[in-house]
């Protein structure tokens, strides 16, 4: 799918005073034709040089994350919402924020939410524009954790690509897409109230049927539906476990339901469903610990954050009370990446006082 097929969309989207979607829309656009051009240059582009070669790869790792933003600001400014974008679902993509922070963005000192700090050296000798090696520093409480990173750029330039072509070709169907009103919303409705396996089914096949979708696309919707399946199929013996278990599937249908109505231009109702007692002393425990606990919780639901297990065991670090302790042993013990994300993600909800 080209840019250049999602042209007349843009210059037809209103640019006024009152609604901002449409500068939004152009600018997104246009910020990925740049991003074109700075790839097509960066791979035609030979260089020997190491000042040469910085400069490139700098301008490549910046540019993979404006584009990314631009991917999200496009979905927005064409379709009023990101639902067609998840640039997390793809692994290259995802890391590829924590390797331009560490090179691009600071590299010379990271402050980290558990107290320690970083330093990132390039290793020079190896620096080309194929690929480049960074080692980073990390001290904490008089000790030294050295990591280091091998980062490919034609792997990286490859997902992108395949990605952004993804992304644009759903935005495309989507705005072909005649407005409709389907059973969908009332199906998910079904869904909330019953949690079953075979409901599920079926609105994942009226929603792929309806919107031309892939059964591989990363569209939100399905992907939540994804989620939605596993909880399903979930199951703990602790009682108190499977309360949260059923929360959490709660919370994915009601966000189910909204984007289903949102894209058709539905009002939607908020669906209401009480905390279980676990999530409820957990919340209550980072209230009493805000200060030092609250920025430990921003990164839980990302299984391949760098820092993710180093923040857990900090949290763990604070002496939690015995339910609160059952829940993050929980989400400690998990290494399905999808039950990380939806145990994090219910976690992370907690909002501070101020």
């Amino acid at each position: 799918m080209s840019l250049d097929n999602l042209k007349q969309y843009v210059s037809e989207t209103e640019k006024d005073n009152r609604n901002s979607h449409g500068y939004r829309a152009t600018s997104s656009f246009l910020m990925l034709e740049h991003v074109d051009l700075m790839i097509d240059r960066y791979q035609k582009e030979k260089q020997t040089e190491q000042g040469a070669i910085l400069l490139d790869v700098f301008g490549l790792l910046q540019g993979f994350f404006v584009a990314i933003d631009a991917l999200y600001d496009l979905a927005i400014g064409l379709t009023q919402y990101k639902y067609h974008v998840n640039i997390n679902a793809n692994s290259a993509l995802h890391e590829l924020k924590f390797i331009r922070n560490d090179i691009v963005g600071h590299p010379t000192h990271r402050t980290y939410d558990d107290g320690a700090t970083g330093f990132s050296i390039l290793s020079m000798e190896n620096l080309s524009k194929e690929s480049l090696t960074y080692k980073t520093y990390i001290y904490e409480k008089n000790k030294m954790e050295v990591i280091t990173k091998d980062v490919l750029f034609q792997p990286l330039i490859d997902a992108y690509k395949i990605e952004k072509e993804n992304i644009l070709n759903e935005i495309y169907l989507y705005l072909q897409h005649e407005d409709t009103k389907t059973d969908i919303p009332e199906k998910i409705y079904a869904l909330f109230e019953t949690i079953n396996d075979d409901v599920l089914k079926e609105i994942k096949e009226m929603f792929i049927n309806e919107y031309k979708l892939d059964e591989t696309s990363s569209h939100r919707f399905l992907w939540r539906l994804k989620l939605m399946e596993k909880l399903i199929h979930w199951e703990e013996t602790d009682p108190k476990l499977n309360e949260v278990i059923l929360y959490m599937s709660k919370i994915q249908a009601a966000k189910l339901y909204k984007i289903a109505m949102d894209l058709e231009n539905r009002k939607h109702q908020e669906l209401f469903f009480s905390i279980p007692s676990l999530l409820s002393a957990f919340y209550k425990f980072i209230r009493k610990n805000e200060k030092v606990a609250y920025p430990l919780i921003k990164n839980l639901h990302d299984f391949r954050h760098p820092f993710f297990q180093r923040e857990l065991v900090a949290l763990m670090a604070l002496n939690p009370h015995k339910d609160v302790m059952k829940l993050i042993r929980l989400l400690k013990d998990t290494k399905d990446e999808s039950k990380v994300y939806l145990i994090g993600s219910m976690m992370r909800a907690y909002r501070p006082e101020s």
